[in-house]
């Protein structure tokens, strides 16, 4: 090889020594970094040592182009996510080294700390060993054999520099080459400097990182909407105060009786946007009893008679958030409602003599509290106030109609709390204690009335959630 040959091979040999001593990497978005903190400081830590090549540029369609990493020189690839810690409390961030396509060279689970950040011995450790990995990856051995190869004289190499042929035997020109090829070069330190105008991650702040946030968003605070099914499992007792002697009022009980449940909740402004304003939606529920027998019994006669309960609401809320990270809410509603507890059913021409038929509608106001124990776990707390319309209260008699209608005003007070468990994906599980009582005021001079009659439910809630 003439010495045009050799300065040639000479010089692709440093370039390669060049490419090894400052691999070139790619760290790609890190998925569920909050404000791409971990992801600054991964940055940070690795791109001040190595070269770090925008995943941009070696992406496609938000998928590493193993075309364009070789064709760049990148020697590997940092993926991962911030997740919830497999032990402890807490998250972690789960990080994989790719150096070719299929299984990773290398994996890591770092804690972080309450703050959410790596700590600095995570950070040593993972540069020390992305510089281990980075030094000797598929992509960077290849483009340095081939180089070898060429200096070796392995490799056919043409000189059309100079016509003069060779003055020592091929052996000795190998072994030449080859002694040359083992003797220890001065590494640059320098690392291999980016294209023209384009802009390297070394060269980037550490609190921003150059396509961190490509393909990233981060976690939502409010959903979009949701739905619920269910079921209530109810207690009720109808009782009275100040009742006269000529009262034809009669008490009520029934100890357990369950109700399928239904409610959907809309967000619309958070299709737009998770801020203040975005938890402004509305709800509506529907809840109705199956099967439900009320039982009549006295000294003559013992019956059961078919008996319907309905419950149903629609309103607007608002899910305040004051810390848009976190998802603690102050939750004020307004809504309308109806509620019906009547004795229809068969048999008919058979009744409960002076059991009063609640058939109420009305507005209600109220306020909820939604606590976040952990990502997975919530308190709900909450109640409200009912200002019940309906001024009527008709009265069953023996043969199963209405035959009298007493008069007056009615409001309730209803209250809840529950936990919200996260089970998987966007599925949750909420289960509530419920409280409800109607008192109904009957006006003066109805002899046959009472001063007072009290309707309270106690129960349990248990719905089955999709919340997106």
């Amino acid at each position: 090889m003439s010495f045009h040959g050799r300065l040639a091979a000479l010089g692709l040999l440093v370039c390669a020594l060049s490419a090894e001593a400052a691999p070139k990497i790619t760290i790609a978005p890190i998925t569920g970094d909050k404000k791409s903190q971990v992801g600054s400081q991964i940055s940070g830590a690795l791109c001040r040592t190595y070269t770090c090549v925008p995943s941009s540029r070696v992406f496609t369609k938000k998928k590493p182009d193993w075309n364009k990493m070789k064709s760049a020189q990148v020697s590997g690839l940092l993926v991962g996510g911030v997740a919830k810690a497999k032990t402890g409390k807490g998250k972690e961030v789960q990080l994989s080294w790719l150096s070719q396509p299929g299984k990773a060279a290398q994996s890591w689970s770092f804690p972080l700390t309450s703050a959410g950040k790596l700590t600095s011995s995570s950070l040593q450790t993972l540069s020390t060993d992305v510089g281990n990995l980075a030094s000797s990856g598929p992509l960077l051995e290849a483009g340095v054999g081939a180089v070898g190869a060429v200096a070796a004289g392995t490799a056919p190499a043409t000189d059309t520099l100079s016509t003069t042929p060779l003055t020592s035997p091929p052996a000795a020109g190998a072994m030449a080459a080859g002694a040359a090829a083992a003797e220890p070069l001065p590494l640059p330190v320098t690392p291999t400097p980016a294209a023209p105008g384009e802009k390297s991650l070394a060269d980037t702040p550490v609190a921003v990182d150059a396509g961190a946030n490509q393909g990233y968003e981060a976690p939502r605070h409010q959903w979009r909407f949701a739905v619920e099914l269910g079921t209530d499992l109810l207690n009720r007792n109808l009782s009275y105060s100040n009742v006269g002697a000529g009262s034809i009022l009669r008490p009520y009980s029934v100890s357990l009786f369950f109700a399928p449940h239904a409610r959907l909740e809309l967000f619309p402004i958070a299709f737009f946007s998770d801020g203040f304003f975005a938890g402004i939606g509305i709800f509506g529920d529907y809840a109705m009893s199956v099967g439900l027998k009320s039982k009549f019994q006295d000294t003559t006669d013992t019956f059961e008679k078919g008996s319907t309960y309905n419950r149903w609401q629609a309103g607007i809320e608002w899910r305040m958030r004051f810390w848009s990270e976190s998802d603690f809410a102050i939750v004020p509603f307004f809504g309308y409602g109806k509620e019906k507890f009547v004795t229809d059913g068969d048999p008919s021409g058979s009744g409960f003599n002076g059991l009063p038929q609640f058939d109420l509608s009305g507005i209600k106001f109220g306020l909820r509290l939604d606590i976040p124990i952990s990502s997975g776990f919530w308190i709900i707390v909450g109640g409200d106030y009912v200002i019940w319309n309906t001024k009527n209260l008709p009265v069953q008699d023996q043969t199963g109609v209405n035959s009298v209608t007493f008069t007056g005003s009615a409001k309730a007070i209803e209250a809840e709390l529950g936990f919200h468990i996260h089970l998987f994906g966007p599925v949750a599980l909420r289960v509530f204690g419920i409280y409800q009582s109607t008192s109904f005021t009957f006006d003066e001079g109805q002899a046959e009335a009472a001063g007072s009659a009290t309707d309270r439910y106690l129960g349990g809630r248990v719905m089955l959630r999709l919340q997106l």
